[in-house]
Parts: structure tokens; sequence; C-alpha cells
């Protein structure tokens, strides 16, 4: 629970004050995280934190802009989720001899103690009541007494969100030079010098007037003045040290512009001795040197030794260390792109035109390498091609946009990526839609098919060439023609819109999302919608819209951009700027659309100076990555042989990398980060993916080995087996070596690759020199068994002949028969040879046949007795 005696113990404690200020404390306490927009805004409004702590935080404010800054919680909590509780109450700045700052309260209130609601809600002292009442759209709601606070009439500050509440906060500067005006050097020299401030002046969109010899400008509010300040101290100490010749002293005062007007002699006016001054640091009060912030040091001036009040004058430098939060990036659009006497174009958010006479009107087809070409521009390329468009651009802005449209430099470039900002709101887009298949806005819109001859695209070419009349009739034609179809709808929102019949456009793309069959083209029906709404100033309805276009297709992330856009024109560019980085961090090329973007010109120093911080993190871990980069191209060489496509597809990787180097862009530096990180990843996963299959070749490979072996252990002449013996041995000792070794050292996998490689070869032979060895060792063992049949069918064929012979012939004899006692006895000996002859040939066809038959079943008995499974 919060206590705000526990922030007070934290605070300086000094017996003398300097200085004290009387004004508003501001107790702020939150659960969670505190929303970075609360902070921002508190110090746009004017406020200084005196204490911070885990959970609360102790803000002081000289004047009643404390009360807005409320006003602008409270609306903002109305839209979005905000656990915040805020006290208003009297208080006192205390200021040391040091410096040192603390804070005073009542001390009936320093007991105080809260828990957070789970709403915002604001509780005002009843000292501070009578300084709100005076401001419109604030009303006060009696608070019942609470346990934790203090016993006063406390209230609820209520305000009505349709009011802006834009903060009183503003300055008068005056730029005067030091020496005569009527020396020559001193005119040549201030005439430069001034140059060089009024370029600072157009950089910042400042407002400035030239009056003899002093320039007298506008500072709108708190975050200009930083900007201002700071970019004037680096500006003074640039030239001091490069362009020592275009530098001429002169001092600047600053000065509140309540009760002063923005004229001329307003130098008049302000209650300063300009001899007095130092040259070069910037004069203002105390008051608003301490809201500067950290990055600058506030110092006593030398005719105001004993100031007393925080009103009296000081002069500012920047902190030895300072921050760069306060940065803003080096981008200037041209005007004629953000300025103008019409509305912002439907299509592309110009003011030169009015979106019946857009150029974007003729693109037919849609230009996503628009943004790869932008991410190749540095900064000083970006202010180049801006410079080129803004003396291309004269009175008549159209047709000049045309021709630098179709240029191939960087004008033509920056132009076209203009136009792709809003590239979804154009007619290109909903020509593409209606010839696309897809169902999903990342991927779907290159799912496209020819176009058909539906009648809609005459319609369109009517639009196109401006007979706006004539395509009505026919759209309305169609849509009775054809009910149910979407795209006469689509089209007749875009005639109705530059027709300037925006009733009958919200209708028309009502219906067309009605009759849009996939979500995506539903979306993109109620996106158009959205744009309408923002089109015509309704920016709350507008962004409500765009949320459903998120929840009805998440990938569209034009979607959220347009709700930050839409935030910004309502004037809430600090709060849009937490959405617009998360853009930015999941989608690099949303840095340059923003900065780009001709409808952000309202918050277009509060976006520059929002995206100088992410801009100036991914600088410095770019300088580290390209370090990392050259040890990851050394340890690719490391791991990998140039053959191998790993190492050809991550060289290719590391080129584009290293190009990218020389680029000064975001896209670029994420690039190159985000690559280094990726190209890391993959190196780990393939090495170990590498290695695991490695392995497995490995034991692969001992398989086949051990088959090699089993075969040729049967060879029946070993002495042939030299050089077969010679190999395998090789193989088995590579492969062993394979299988005990781990591959997480660079030259042992990149071995054991060529080692693998060897192997397979080595394997191969030997397997087609097995085939051969088994070749002859079955022929060998086929030429036993025929052997050993033929030897017994022979030796049972002999006894029939030696047998049975002499049996026939004793029998033929004794039984009286012709044959017997003639033909055997004649020609006994060469019968005999012809049966033995027989035979043996018939004992070869036998053994031979049975060899046939039977060899598999005897070889394995034979193999499977030899293994010890017999």
């Amino acid at each position: 629970m919060p206590h705000l005696s526990n922030l007070l113990n934290k605070l300086p404690m000094f017996q003398e004050s300097r200085m004290v200020a009387t004004g508003y404390g501001m107790w702020v306490s939150w659960n969670g995280e505190l929303n970075p927009a609360v902070v921002q805004t508190l110090q746009d409004y004017g406020g200084l934190q005196v204490g911070v702590d885990r959970d609360q935080a102790l803000w002081f404010f000289f004047s009643s802009d404390a009360f807005l800054a409320a006003a602008r919680l409270s609306v903002w909590a109305k839209f979005n989720s905000l656990q915040l509780y805020a006290q208003l109450l009297p208080a006192k700045l205390l200021f040391s001899p040091k410096r040192e700052i603390s804070f005073s309260v009542e001390p009936a209130l320093m007991a105080q103690s809260v828990i957070v609601p789970d709403s915002c809600q604001i509780l005002v002292h009843p000292k501070c009541r009578n300084e709100g009442r005076g401001l419109p759209g604030l009303t006060f709601k009696p608070e019942g007494s609470r346990s934790g606070l203090a016993p006063v009439e406390w209230t609820s500050l209520m305000v009505d969100p349709r009011l802006p509440y834009q903060s009183s906060l503003g300055w008068y500067g005056v730029i005067k030079p030091l020496g005569n005006s009527m020396e020559k050097n001193f005119l040549e020299s201030w005439r430069s010098y001034a140059s060089e401030v009024k370029t600072l002046f157009e950089k910042l969109k400042i407002k400035f007037l030239v009056q003899d010899s002093y320039l007298v400008f506008q500072l709108e509010n708190l975050q200009m003045l930083r900007q201002w300040t700071r970019e004037h101290l680096l500006l003074v100490d640039k030239l001091k040290s490069t362009k020592r010749e275009v530098y001429w002293p002169a001092v600047v005062a600053v000065t509140n512009k309540r009760g002063l007007n923005f004229t001329p002699d307003l130098p008049k006016k302000m209650a300063l001795d300009w001899n007095q001054l130092v040259p070069d640091f910037p004069h203002m009060s105390f008051r608003s040197g301490y809201l500067l912030g950290r990055s600058f040091e506030v110092h006593d001036v030398n005719f105001s030794l004993d100031a007393s009040s925080v009103d009296d004058w000081c002069k500012v430098t920047l902190t030895v260390d300072h921050s760069e939060e306060s940065g803003i990036l080096p981008v200037q659009v041209s005007k004629h792109l953000v300025a103008g006497n019409h509305d912002h174009c439907f299509y592309c958010g110009m003011r030169s035109h009015a979106s019946h006479e857009c150029p974007t009107r003729s693109l037919s087809k849609l230009a996503p390498k628009v943004w790869h070409e932008l991410s190749k521009l540095n900064f000083e390329e970006f202010n180049n091609g801006f410079e080129e468009i803004e003396s291309k651009l004269g009175k008549d802005d159209v047709e000049a946009l045309k021709l630098i449209q179709t240029s191939k430099g960087h004008d033509g470039v920056l132009l076209n990526a203009v136009y792709g900002v809003n590239q979804i709101s154009q007619l290109r887009m909903m020509q593409h839609l209606w010839v696309c298949r897809g169902k999903d806005f990342a991927k779907g819109l290159d799912e496209v098919v020819p176009r058909d001859d539906n009648p809609v695209w005459s319609a369109l070419s009517y639009v196109l060439s401006g007979d706006l009349q004539v395509a009505d009739r026919e759209l309305a034609n169609l849509a009775i023609r054809a009910p149910r179809d979407a795209r006469p709808r689509m089209l007749a929102g875009f005639v109705a819109m530059e027709r300037g019949d925006y009733h009958k456009a919200m209708m028309m793309w009502k219906e067309a999302e009605i009759l849009s069959g996939p979500m995506m083209k539903q979306a993109y029906c109620v996106f158009l919608q959205a744009r309408l709404l923002e089109y015509t100033a309704q920016y709350q309805q507008a962004s409500d819209l765009y949320s459903r276009v998120l929840r009805m297709c998440p990938t569209l992330q034009d979607a959220q951009y347009r709700k930050s856009v839409c935030q910004v024109k309502i004037g809430f560019a600090e709060q849009a700027m937490s959405s617009l980085i998360a853009l930015v961090e999941k989608t690099p090329h949303y840095f340059n659309r923003v900065l780009i973007d001709p409808e952000m010109e309202r918050g277009h120093i509060q976006v520059l100076s929002a995206l100088y911080a992410p801009w100036i993190e991914a600088e410095s871990q770019v300088e580290k990555a390209v370090e990392a980069l050259e040890g990851l191209k050394k340890e690719v060489h490391e791991w990998f042989d140039e053959s191998d496509p790993f190492f050809v597809k991550s060289m290719k990787r590391i080129e584009q990398m290293t190009a990218a180097t020389d680029i000064k862009n975001y896209v670029s530096f994420m690039l190159i980060l985000h690559g280094c990180k990726n190209l890391t990843k993959d190196l780990d996963r393939y090495i170990t993916k590498e290695a695991s299959e490695l392995k497995k070749k490995f034991q692969d490979q001992r398989e086949r080995l051990h088959y090699i072996r089993e075969e040729a252990a049967w060879f029946p002449f070993p002495r042939a087996l030299v050089e077969f013996n010679k190999n395998y041995n090789v193989c088995a000792a590579n492969i062993k070596w394979a299988l005990k070794t781990h591959f997480q050292v660079a030259d042992i996998f990149k071995k054991a690759q060529a080692v693998a490689e060897t192997e397979a070869k080595r394997l191969e032979k030997l397997e087609k020199r097995l085939k051969f060895l088994k070749v002859v060792r079955d022929s060998t063992l086929f030429m036993l068994i025929m052997a050993r049949t033929f030897f017994w069918v022979e030796v049972a064929f002999m006894c029939i002949v030696v047998v049975a012979l002499p049996l026939s012939m004793f029998y033929g004899e004794q039984s009286g028969m012709e044959w017997a006692t003639g033909l055997l006895f004649k020609e006994k000996w060469d019968i005999q040879k012809q049966l033995i002859l027989g035979f043996s040939i018939f004992a070869i066809i036998v053994s031979c046949f049975r060899t046939v038959i039977v060899f598999d079943k005897v070889r394995e008995k034979y193999f499977n007795k030899a293994r010890g499974l017999a």
C-alpha cells in the first residue's frame, strides 16, 4: 500500500532554503507498471518529478496546469485501461543552496496512505479547488471520508472529454547578437550565423520574426522548449568547433509568454539587461530551467547571484553526461507535402490537392517494394530527396507530383513511399482485392486470378477518367442487376466520397461489407468506413472501427497504425508513440513510414523525438553487431567448406548485412541485428542437426562395414584380400574414431564431414569388391557341393556297372539267353565304357540340378554353424 511519508522521507533534508516555490503537488499511485504516457503527460504540462518509489511518485506543478494535466489523464483513462490514483494538494518546492530539491506539505497530509482503485481516480484538496473552478470543463464531486486519507473535504475531479485541455505553457525567445551593428564584419557574420539559426527554426518548425539585428521566436510547448534548447546548444558547439567562420556571439533569452505578444518589439518588453547576459547560453527563469529535465544544468547568472525566486533569471547548459532522450531525428519533410489549402486527401493524406485530383487514383498496382527501396536511404538522402521535391513543386502541384512519381531518384522513391503510407485506402487496393482470392492480409494478397469481364471494370474506368456522374449511374444499374455483388458498392462508396456525399459513401461500404464473402474483404470494407470517419475528423469513432478491423483480421497492421495516427490528430501524440514503437519493433518498415507520413504533421516533433531513443539504441547495437558479423563470417569458414550449401547461403546473407552497414537507416539496422541473431541461431541449429546426421551416417556405415566383414570372412583365398583388408581396417578405424568423438568443435566437425564423405566412397569400393568376392566364394562353394553330389552319384552308378553287369551276364548265361552268351561276352568292355560314360554325364546333370536346388539352404547351414547359430 503506497504511503506518502515513504516518499517524503527519501527527499533531502536541509535547514535553509534558497528558494521557495508555492504551487500544486500531485501524489500519484498505481498498480503494476506505470503507463509511460502518464509520465509523459505530466512532464508536458510542466510537472517536475520530485520523488519516485516502486508504486508511487510525487510531482510538483508551478501553475494551475496541474488541473489540465489531471484532466488529460482522466480523458485518457476513459479510452484506455488505467489503474491510477492521483491527489492534488497544496505544496511548496524547496531549493537548498546546493540546488537540492525538497517538498513541503501540511503535516496532516504526510501520514496518508491509499489503496489504488481499479480505475483512474483523481482527488482534489479543498484549498486547491478554487483554482480549478475557473477552468472550463472541470467540475468537482464531493467524496466522503476514506480510510488512510487526511480528514479534509476531498472532491473527485470530473472532466468533459470533449474539451482539449491544452497546456497554457508557452515561451517567447529572443536572439540578439553582440557587437556594433554598423560594422561590415558584424553584418556579414551575423547574417551567416542567423542563417544557421533560421535553418534550425525551420527544422523544428518554430515560428520566428526577423527584426533589425535580432530574432524573435515562439516556443508553443514544453517539448519544443526542450528540443530547441538542446539543438541550439549543440549548434553553437558545432559551429565553434567545425565552422568557426560562421559563428557569431549572441545572447539568448526565453521568457514565459503570459502577458506578452509575439511582436517585433518583444525585446523591449522583457525586463532584462541585455548587456549583462553571457553569450551562447539560453537565459530563462529558474522555473523554466528546472522544467527542462535532468539533461540540462541550471546556473546562476552573474547579475543575479542572490536569486530567491523561481522567476529570476538563470542560464542553462547541457550536462556533461547528458541523456540522449531529448534528441530529434534529422528528417525534414517537404512543406508542399504537408501544407496546402485543402483538407487531408482521403487517398494519400496530403493537403496540396483534393481527393478527386489525387495522383494515386491513376495507380493500378501495389508497390510493396517501395519500402525496401526506402530502407536503402540515409537521413541525409531523405532530406535531399525532400529538397528536390520542394524545388520541383510549384503552383500546379498535381502535375509536378505526377512527374516526380516517375523519377528513379531519391525524390521518386520518397514520393512513392508517401503514396504507399495509406495504400490500403486507395483505388489500386480495391482493384487488387477484386482479383484476390486470399483469406489473409499477410499472405493472401499474393493469391490473384485473372480479371473477369464484369461490367464493374467499365464503371471503374469512368471513375478514373473523372466522369463521376456517368460512373454513379452505371454503378446504380449494376447494383440492380447484381444485387449480391459487393464490388459495385465498394466503387460507389469511393464515388460518393469524391463527390462529398459522405453519408452515402458510408452506406455503400456497409452494404459491401455485408455482401463480401471472405473475412479479409469484410475487414477491408470496415477499414474504408473507419478511414472515412478519420477523414471527416471523427477520430474516436474511427479508432473504434479500426479496433474492429483488428478483431476481424489481426494481421492487418495498417489498422493499428491508423489508430495511432488518429491519436496524433487528436493531440495525444505522446500516448500514441507507445503503440507506434511496438509496431516498429514488430515491423521495422513502419519506422520510415512514421517519418514521412504527411498526416503526422501535428505531432511531427513529438514523433521524431520519441523515435530518437530507439534509433540511438539500434545504432549503438549495430556497432557491436558489425563486430559480431566478422566473427560469424570467421565461424562459418571454420565450420564449413566453401562447397557446402549452408556455407554459400550463409555467406550470401553476411554479404547482404555487410552492405547494409553503410546505410544509416533503422530498417537496415534491424536487418543487421535480426540477421546476426537469426544467422547465429541457424548456425547453431544446423551444426546440431548436421552433427546428429553425421552420427547416424557413421552408424549406418558401421553396419555396412560389419556386413562386409561377415561376407568377406568366407572368402576361401585369404591371400587375395591384402588390399581389401587394408582398406577395411582404415575404414573401421575412422568410423570408430567418429563414433567416439563429439562434433562440437569446428575442426573436428569439419574433419568428420570430410571423413564421412571419404569413408562413403571407400565403402562403395569395398562393396563393389565384395560383389566379386561373393561371386568367387559362392562359385567355389557351388563347385564343392556339386562335386560332392557328383562323387556319390558316380559311386552309385559305378557300383551298378561293376555289380549289375556281371550279375546280368551270369544269370543270362544260366537261363540260356543269347544276348548274355554272345553279345555281352563279345563286347563286354565296350558296353562298360558306354555305361560309365552315360552314367557320368547323368551324374553331372543330377549333381547340377541338386546343387542349384539345395545351394542356398546348404550355404546358410554352413554360415549359421560357423556363427554358432546352429
